[in-house]
């Protein structure tokens, strides 16, 4: 592993934390650099799956094709795409929220959202009522991921430790694994630039390899008593 794992839950929450700002609102000004290709030329991670490598392609391309417009009309590429994706009119050709694509009628507000609401409550975090977002976005929920991972750093206990990284790796695996490769795959096939398919992806990617990387934590342990045993 090249890093530490200090620097592994820092590099998480920054990594969460920039991608669920992504995708809250796309012209933001914590995001705004995105769009000029610079953030994902210099990605901190090496494509470490299919997806990864796939999503980075595709940003890429599409940041290269937006540097050759001018900034106006740029902008306003990027606002159709997110606006005919996540918000409508009528209904999102990719909604965002976790309840639509694990629900059978594909209902807001499910039994998803509360479970999304309680986790973010017991790690700190209370949505306020601007946002006007369920708490199962697929934003909040990767702000939640960095939320958590922030709230490792300040544990020295290795039990503690562990018992907070298995909480994440079931998030992982109960919420965003289970249904962000339907979302990616209407992003891909309803987006009018490419953008926020080849972001989507990308983020999938993440939470692949991330999943490996907590299991990695999790019974790193384990393994040295197999050595000494």
């Amino acid at each position: 592993m090249m890093y530490s794992w200090p620097e592994v839950w820092k590099l998480r929450t920054e990594l969460y934390k920039f991608l669920g700002n992504c995708l809250l609102g796309p012209l933001a000004a914590s995001t705004a650099n995105t769009f000029d290709g610079e953030v994902w030329e210099s990605f901190p991670l090496e494509p470490a799956n299919r997806q990864m490598e796939s999503g980075l392609e595709q940003l890429r391309k599409c940041t290269a094709d937006l540097k050759n417009m001018p900034p106006n009309e740029a902008r306003q590429e990027v606002m159709v795409e997110y606006t005919i994706l996540f918000l409508g009119p009528g209904r999102p050709k990719a909604p965002p929220w976790e309840s639509v694509y694990r629900t059978e009628g594909q209902l807001l507000f499910s039994r998803t959202t509360y479970e999304v609401r309680k986790i973010l409550a017991d790690n700190g975090l209370e949505m306020v009522e601007k946002n006007h977002q369920p708490e199962d976005h697929i934003g909040i929920e990767l702000l939640a991921l960095a939320l958590m991972s922030e709230n490792v750093q300040d544990v020295q206990e290795r039990k503690e430790q562990k018992m907070r990284i298995s909480r994440q790796a079931s998030f992982i695996d109960e919420h965003l694994l289970s249904w962000i490769p339907g979302l990616g795959k209407d992003a891909k096939q309803n987006g009018s630039l490419g953008y926020y398919g080849g972001l989507i992806e990308l983020i999938w990617g993440i939470l692949l390899w991330d999943r490996e990387l907590l299991q990695e934590f999790l019974t790193q342990d384990e393994d040295l008593a197999d050595i000494l045993g």
